[in-house]
Formats: C-alpha cells, sequence, structure tokens
C-alpha cells in the first residue's frame, strides 16, 4: 500500500523478501499482498517487484525499469545467456534506491518485495555456468536503440561496462565464488543489505512445472529462463530448489529470519494470508513529519551515480 504519510508511522520499517524458484508464485502472492494493503488501512504494508519497480504506484525508475524489462526480453528471445545476465544485473542493480526511496518517502511499517537482488543472486548464480565460447554476432540490431542507450547510461552510471555482453560474462564468471565471498561481492555491486526476513514459497518442481506450463503466473520463469535458457525443466527447478534451501539455511546463521512455507496444493489467498502472519508488526508514534517532496527521489538517484 504506497499511501501519504500519516501520524502513525512505525519506529522502523521491516524488509520482507518474499522468494522461491519460479512457479513457487512470488509475484502472484505479492500482487494478492498489495491489493489487500490497498483497502485494508491498518495493515502498513507496501510491496515492490525487485525486477520491475513500475509495477509499484509511487516508486521511482519506472521509466528506466521498463526500458530494462524491454532488454530482458529480448535477451531471453535471442538466448544469448551474457545478455541475459546483464539485463537481470542491471534490473536488480535498481533495487537498492527504490527501497531507500520507498522506505524514507512512505515509512511503511513493512516493505514486502517479491524477490530480493541478494537472495537471489545466492540461490542462482551458483548453478550457472558461464558460456564455453564467447558468445558471437551482432545482437544491437534487435534491441530498440533507446531501450539501448538507457541501459548503457544506467550501467555507466553505476560503474559498470558499458559492453553488455562484457558485463554479463562478468557476472557469470563469479558463479563459483563461495556464499560468503558472493554476497560481500554483491552487497557492495548492489549497494544492498539482506532483508530482515525471508519468506522461502517451496513447491515441488513437479508443480511448479505445471503452474508455468499455463495454470500458473508465466512471470515467475523470469530469473531462470534469464540466465538457464528458453525452457525451464522440472531437472533444473529441482537444483535450483535445493540452492534455494542451502541459501535460506546459511542465511539464518547471518541472522535473518527465514519462514518456509510450503504451497504445494494451497490456493494463492491462502498463501498470502500465511505469508501476512509471517510479517511482523511493530507500531509506535515518532513525531509527525511531512511527506517528503517527490524531488527526493532525483536526489537519491543523484548521490547514488556519484
Amino acid at each position: 500500500m504506497t499511501l501519504a504519510v500519516n501520524q502513525r508511522r512505525p519506529r522502523s520499517t521491516t524488509r520482507v523478501a518474499v522468494v522461491g524458484i519460479d512457479g513457487a508464485g512470488r509475484t502472484t502472492i505479492c500482487r494478492l499482498l498489495q491489493d489487500d494493503g490497498l483497502v485494508n488501512e491498518h495493515h502498513d504494508l507496501t510491496v515492490v517487484h525487485a525486477l520491475r519497480p513500475y509495477e509499484t504506484p509511487g516508486a521511482p525508475f519506472r521509466h528506466l525499469s521498463r526500458k530494462l524489462h524491454s532488454l530482458a526480453t529480448t535477451a531471453e528471445l535471442l538466448d544469448d545467456a551474457q545478455l541475459k545476465a546483464a539485463a537481470l544485473y542491471l534490473q536488480l542493480s535498481t533495487y537498492a534506491p527504490v527501497e531507500h526511496f520507498m522506505i524514507e518517502a512512505y515509512q511503511p511499517e513493512s516493505l514486502v518485495t517479491a524477490g530480493h537482488p541478494l537472495v537471489d543472486t545466492l540461490a542462482h548464480l551458483p548453478i550457472q555456468r558461464p558460456p564455453t565460447a564467447p558468445t558471437q554476432g551482432d545482437w544491437k540490431h534487435a534491441i530498440d536503440p533507446d531501450v539501448l542507450a538507457a541501459a548503457e547510461a544506467w550501467a555507466e552510471g553505476i560503474g559498470c561496462p558499458t559492453d553488455l555482453r562484457a558485463l554479463g560474462a562478468e557476472v557469470l564468471s563469479l558463479h563459483d565464488l563461495p556464499l560468503e565471498r558472493l554476497l560481500e561481492r554483491f552487497r557492495r555491486r548492489f549497494r544492498a543489505n539482506l532483508p530482515d526476513v525471508v519468506v522461502l514459497l517451496d513447491v515441488h518442481s513437479a508443480e511448479a512445472v505445471r503452474r508455468l506450463g499455463g495454470e500458473g503466473d508465466a512471470e515467475e520463469a523470469e530469473l531462470a529462463q534469464r540466465l538457464g535458457g528458453r525452457g525451464v525443466s522440472e531437472a533444473r527447478l529441482s537444483i535450483l530448489r535445493e540452492q534455494y534451501q542451502r541459501t535460506t539455511d546459511w542465511l539464518e546463521t547471518r541472522g535473518v529470519v527465514v519462514h518456509r512455507i510450503d504451497v504445494s496444493g494451497r490456493s494463492a489467498q491462502r498463501v498470502a494470508n500465511l505469508v501476512r502472519s509471517k510479517v511482523p508488526q511493530v507500531w509506535a508514534t515518532p513525531p509527525h513529519r511531512e511527506a517528503p517532496h517527490l524531488q527526493w527521489a532525483g536526489d537519491l538517484v543523484a548521490g547514488v551515480l556519484a
């Protein structure tokens, strides 16, 4: 729920990441949470999509995130592993300033995200393998010039190579780092921190494939398809499921609160209710402050790119 700042504010915002393999339903669940938040004035909840912040009313980077989504879609159609990795990286790199803005501007009790740049990277990247040979051929002709210009400008602004294939190759080359080093590397790159709470939506790979085959939310295939190819096989999702389990087990040793919800055979609304029950609610009443002007977003972006 994105509302004007009111007098009752939380002492601090709890950051909750909803994650899981493709087909687990994280996008659908977060949309249900957002829809509920819009009509439930007693639950101060803001929902953000880690890959597509343009879906969140009032979020910054709406224009840029649409361009990056277009780049990611084209990269998937081209089935170019390096370009897919670069597109995903650029998308996730918008998360930290978006999170910062949404917390500072609206001060919600809870910020719930569909996916998370660090958690998803820790789960996905270790099971990737760079191409055995550099990708050849011209690809820029397939990308809208405005989309390419926006992507290259954003890459340059955050200190990355503007050669998108080179950026993707660099990201994929980090796949074999231990989780500790992978976390520290991408924490610096994304300028992001781990969430306070992780809700892992767990589903058997066979059911996930069934959902992705038309009975579920097709957008759930984005992360795996982006780095792993056009098809989402049951075997691949099984490997990814195990990696999410290992990742969340490890995150618990880092002090992250982890809740695991078995979504198999449960309706989306039932799962959304379970997720909502895991979101902490701690109210406080600090002094009233006026809502920041939206120009603050421009100041934030300037600071991020400095």
